[in-house]
């Protein structure tokens, strides 16, 4: 509880074993303590980006920084390039550290404080020393580096030499793993609906819908995905092999079942090295369609599986068939990333035509079966996402609804009064023939007269218009997704919450649209099966009647599968997922597939989750990139299910505290705003002395965390005296708080005490605002203290520091960067402007505004824009410089990946933001313990700054207004 950010301190224990009260070594944040042989100092690290990024370069490099105990002072030693884990040499006069002097890779080095020396000792071109480790004697130096341990004799033999470990005791991970699998993450069914197959556990399986026994298709440690049924062929991906290709699996005995076989013949049918994914089969199964590398379409002809690329694209679109597989309607960004629906014929017999062409983003288009119209979700109204729906034919979308009516009408008085029958004719008796001539007629056999075929309808789309033929379906107060069609067309299904309900509803065509529910289960992959729809309903297969009976499928399946070939396939999907999206193509100048090649095997060896994620983390780090990771969620990180009872937690009181110099106790700092000891029935006030908890007086060596750890739902007794010299104590019972709760209504206080602070120096006329992240709740907390703040000041100290970012510049943007066209004045008032007539209520008075090393990403685009717009100083450090938009994508069922997919460039100067931070107009870095001990000369500086920057504005001179009755006296 020392501060509402960088919390953490160095903490002195007894070393003897017996439990005591921990004590701080200094009020500031560090990591990597060292401590001199006397006892007397401590070196230490500050900032640093992770460890295993390779060649970062900016403000958050690692500082070496020396706390001298008995002078009570901090000295910086080491800042610029990074310099981690510095660790003292026995005599106390050196140090050794890990260190990029002028290169990528750390080096293990020594530093001389008397004369500066600093001193290379490993030469290592590439892959850095970590974790450095001196023995207590000062002859030996252990580290690692990548996945091997090393050691050195400083002063000695300097050369690295590899350590060798054996450990026969340790319990190896049994490197074949068995589960039982009962979630699919994907399904397909037959065209009959009676067999289906599934991706579970990444690996395809066939089964009946009344056995369901599931039956092994393919055995492979990478991922299989996307299922087709072509005919009597299942068409699917399959990363097998390192790269991911379209693979057909056919029965060795056709004879038998899906579900009876046990022999299946698979076949490839792409083998390049660029990636496959979006597969779909059209209709009438004449083709296959797939996406390829950054969303290139592609369409496979089914019968000779040759391939063509049909468009290229830089993101991958969203798309359906045209029931007669001549068309494809699809949702696609354009480089301002609005995302549209088109329209393209395969043949490419006309120019791909945009059929929503709106601002805003729509996707997910589907095209009904019948040919007639196109069904997409879209963002037009705020942030509300709706249904919009196009005729592709004028006269179906002329069509009124009471002609419609009028044919359902007649269409029920023919069914319900059908015509009379025509009278029969009167028949005349037929002439009397010869026997004879009868028998010698032979009748001629008559011919089956053939049916004709019935004509599909061809495809008519009427282009002229078409946009302007788009109709909404708004449902108040939801977002729908998931859109798909019955198979007569007559109905639209699609997932919302309508009045708080969250279920599948449809709208009928053409003319009942309102919202009925369905069913209150949510499927994923909607696939019509027949008559009914085939989907995933919570991991489970299942289908869905149009009268909204859910019939679902549960399975069990069991898996083994070898883990360490399991671990190199998802390495893989990783190393392919950076190959194909990382936002800049030269991949950190590395040779990208000699990355692979380094850390595969390690990838593949791992024992555990822990060391994937760190093999996949140190191949990343090559990128040198922000915005990346990788975070492992195997099943051995699934939370255990809750335990009956309760949790200790270690309670805290609402208040900090200075230790008493004489005596025992603890002497309260300060309270922590709207916490336990600001209660009424529980208040406590600094300068006062807390001296029993429950009943436990407070010694020197009282172990507080012992006292204070048991349930959080209980109230604490305490005796406070007014001071250290008072006598007399009173009792007070207090409900305590949790330390998250207490942490972050300090940054409350740390507002109210910067706001304070800017009030002082500004003598009233200056507000304060920070801004704690880049996103909405920030944002409309920023928007109401604009005025409840700002209301009546002459500036705003508008503070990003300690901003991890987001996505709000631009909000914020139009609120300071209003443009002003006109002064209106009411009769009575003063100059001004109607606020209802603004975006967001804005801001034309100076700002200034405060950044520093931790102001990341869109707080970094937020700080490089307001310089850019030369809207007003900008105070701190230079930002981190790591700013790329960034994504994410599961990996397997292990982990999450992220993607940095965007990059961003300096509009004067096209310098791309990453590696390069937004320098403030003035430069001050705080000293070590300054922000919790109030002193922040950063703000100091900034209102400085401001004041002179409003003393120029309010000197500015403003037009004489003149009224038109004016006009006409002056005339």
């Amino acid at each position: 509880d020392h501060f509402w950010r960088h919390s953490d301190r160095f903490m002195v224990i007894n070393a003897s074993g017996q439990q005591t009260r921990e004590r701080a070594v200094f009020d500031a944040y560090g990591n990597y303590p060292s401590v001199s042989a006397d006892g007397k100092r401590i070196l230490y690290n500050r900032e640093g980006e992770r460890w295993w990024r390779k060649g970062y370069t900016g403000s958050r490099t690692a500082q070496v920084w020396l706390w001298d105990a008995k002078a009570k002072t901090h000295m910086q030693l080491l800042t610029g390039d990074d310099a981690r884990w510095p660790t003292w040499k026995p005599d106390g006069k050196k140090f050794y550290y890990a260190g990029a002097r002028g290169g990528s890779s750390l080096n293990l080095r020594e530093y001389d404080l008397a004369t500066k020396k600093d001193r290379q000792i490993t030469k290592f071109t590439d892959d850095s020393v970590v974790f450095p480790t001196i023995s207590r004697d000062g002859s030996v130096i252990a580290f690692r580096r990548l996945f091997d341990f090393y050691f050195l004799k400083p002063g000695l033999n300097e050369k690295p030499v590899k350590i060798n470990l054996f450990a026969p005791g340790d319990v190896a991970v049994p490197r074949m793993q068995r589960r039982v699998l009962s979630k699919a993450t994907e399904v397909t069914f037959s065209k009959d609906g009676l067999e289906l197959a599934v991706i579970a556990g990444g690996d395809v399986w066939v089964m009946d819908t009344e056995l369901r026994e599931p039956v092994q298709v393919t055995d492979t440690p990478e991922d299989e995905s996307e299922p087709v049924w072509h005919g009597d062929k299942l068409v699917f991906l399959s990363g097998r092999g390192g790269q991911v290709d379209l693979w057909q699996c056919e029965r060795a005995d056709e004879k038998k079942y899906w579900w009876q076989s046990t022999d299946f013949e698979l076949k490839r049918l792409t083998n390049d090295t660029a990636t496959e994914y979006g597969l779909s089969r059209s209709p009438g199964g004449k083709h296959f369609g797939f996406l390829k590398e950054r969303g290139d379409f592609w369409v496979m002809d089914a019968n000779s599986t040759k391939a063509r690329r049909v468009f290229k694209s830089w993101n991958a679109p969203q798309y359906d068939w045209s029931p007669d597989g001549k068309w494809i309607v699809y949702a696609v960004s354009d480089n301002d990333f609005n995302r549209d629906i088109w329209l393209r014929p395969l043949d490419g017999s006309r120019e791909p035509f945009n059929l929503s062409r709106h601002p805003d983003n729509e996707y997910n288009p589907r095209w009904s079966p019948d040919g007639k119209k196109i069904a997409f979700t879209g963002r037009r109204r705020d942030q509300e996402v709706d249904i919009f729906y196009v005729y592709l034919r004028a006269e179906d979308d002329e069509e009124s609804s009471r002609a419609r009516r009028l044919a359902k009408a007649l269409e029920k008085m023919q069914k319900g009064r059908p015509p009379k029958p025509a009278p029969k004719p009167e028949l005349k008796p037929a002439p009397k023939e010869d026997p004879k001539k009868e028998e010698d007629k032979k009748p001629e056999p008559k011919k089956p007269e053939a049916k004709p075929k019935s004509a599909k309808p061809g495809l008519t789309i009427d282009f002229d218009g078409i946009h302007e033929r788009i109709r909404s379906i708004s449902i108040p107060d939801s977002s729908e997704s998931g859109l798909f069609w019955s198979s007569d067309s007559k109905k639209l299904a699609f997932t919302a919450t309508v009045v708080g309900k969250r279920g599948t509803y449809t709208v009928s065509f053409p003319d009942s649209l309102k919202p009925t529910l369905l069913t209150a289960t949510v499927g994923s992959s909607p696939r019509r099966v027949g008559a009914n729809i085939g989907w995933l309903a919570n991991g489970t297969p299942g289908t869905l009647s149009l009268t909204g009976k859910a019939t679902g499928y549960a399975f069990k399946a069991q898996q083994e599968f070898d883990l360490g070939k399991r671990y190199r396939a998802a390495f893989d999907m990783c190393w392919r997922a950076m190959r194909d999206h990382f936002y800049d193509d030269a991949l950190g100048n590395r040779d990208w597939p000699a990355i692979r090649k380094k850390y595969a095997p390690m990838a593949e060896a791992a024992p555990d989750g822990y060391t994937l994620s760190l093999t996949i983390s140190l191949m990343l780090g090559e990128l040198n990139g922000s915005h990346l990771g990788f975070y492992y969620r195997g099943p051995e990180t699934a939370p255990a299910a809750p335990t009956p009872g309760w949790t200790d937690t270690t309670a805290h009181l609402g208040v900090r505290f200075t230790e008493v110099s004489k005596g025992a106790g603890l002497r309260i700092r300060d309270l922590i705003p709207d916490g336990p000891a600001e209660r009424t029935e529980s208040r406590l006030k600094p300068g006062e002395v807390i001296t029993h908890i429950d009943g436990k007086k407070l010694g020197p060596k009282t172990d507080l965390a012992k006292l204070l750890t048991g349930r959080q739902d209980r109230d604490i007794v305490l005796q406070v005296k007014a001071g250290p010299r008072a006598k007399e104590t009173r009792e007070v019972q207090l409900r305590p708080t949790t330390h998250g709760t207490a942490r972050s209504k300090l940054y409350e206080k740390w507002i109210g005490d910067n706001r304070a602070a800017v009030d002082k120096l500004s003598g009233g006329k200056l507000g304060y605002l920070h801004i704690a992240g880049m996103n909405m709740p920030s944002f409309f907390r920023f928007e109401e203290e604009l005025y409840s703040v700002g209301a009546g000041k002459d500036g705003i100290v508008i503070d990003v520091r300690e901003n991890g970012g987001g996505f709000t510049t631009d909000h914020l943007l139009t609120i300071l960067t209003q443009p002003r066209h006109a002064i209106t004045v009411p009769r009575g008032g003063g100059r001004g402007y109607p606020q209802d007539r603004k975006v967001y209520a804005s801001w034309h008075k100076p700002i200034v505004v405060l950044c520093n090393q931790n102001s990341y990403s869109n707080a970094e685009i937020f700080s490089h824009a307001i310089k850019q717009l030369k809207r007003g100083k900008v105070v701190g450090v230079t930002t981190a410089g790591g700013v790329i938009s960034t994504g994410g994508t599961n990996i397997m069922d292990l982990g999450f990946l992220r993607m940095p997919f965007r990059g961003w460039y300096l509009l004067g100067t096209g310098e791309d933001m990453e590696l390069h931070g937004a320098e403030p107009h003035i430069q001050i870095w705080p000293k070590p313990g300054d922000w919790p001990a109030g002193r922040d000369e950063q703000l100091r500086r900034a209102v400085g700054v401001l004041k002179r920057d409003v003393a120029k504005y309010n000197a500015r001179k403003q037009p004489d207004l003149l009224k038109a009755s004016g006009r006409e006296k002056k005339d």
